[in-house]
């Protein structure tokens, strides 16, 4: 059984790199560079195939506990970057057009008019300040700022 030893430790490796590319967690990816580290291991004279497996099992848990961490620090996912109408979110414009009822009001943004509608439904005048609280398709949805 012995001799063939360095079938599992292939079996085993590439059965945790298809569970690696499959899932991506991190965590399969170790095993199989253990069972890789194990595989020459399985051809010296005298090595009974328990203490492989120790070795292994050993391997795997070293190297999952001590890189882990360090490479998630490396690969964490990075926050969402904004898009430019998401970065309108929170911004303060002056309404060129009332709103008024199912009558959208304007903003002007960059040289762009954007209709406007209240998140409330109340009427707000033209002139006044007000808050874009999201998007909706290609209007923004505002509140009113009490102070001009």
């Amino acid at each position: 059984m012995e001799s063939w030893m360095w079938v599992l430790w292939l079996a085993i490796f590439a059965i945790a790199m298809i569970v690696e590319v499959s899932v991506s967690g991190l965590i399969s990816i170790w095993i199989s560079l253990a069972a890789l580290i194990t595989l020459p291991l399985s051809f010296i004279e005298g090595l009974p195939f328990w203490g492989e497996i120790i070795i292994f099992i050993s391997l795997s848990l070293i190297l999952l506990a001590v890189t882990r961490p360090f490479v998630r620090k490396f690969l964490k996912e990075k926050e969402a970057i904004k898009t430019n109408l998401e970065g309108l979110i929170g911004e303060k414009v002056k309404l060129t057009k009332k709103i008024e009822g199912l009558n959208l009001g304007e903003a002007k943004i960059n040289g762009v008019n954007w209709d406007c509608k209240s998140i409330d439904g109340k009427a707000i005048k033209e002139g006044k300040v007000v808050e874009i609280v999201k998007l909706e398709g290609n209007k923004l949805v505002v509140k009113e700022i009490n102070h001009e």
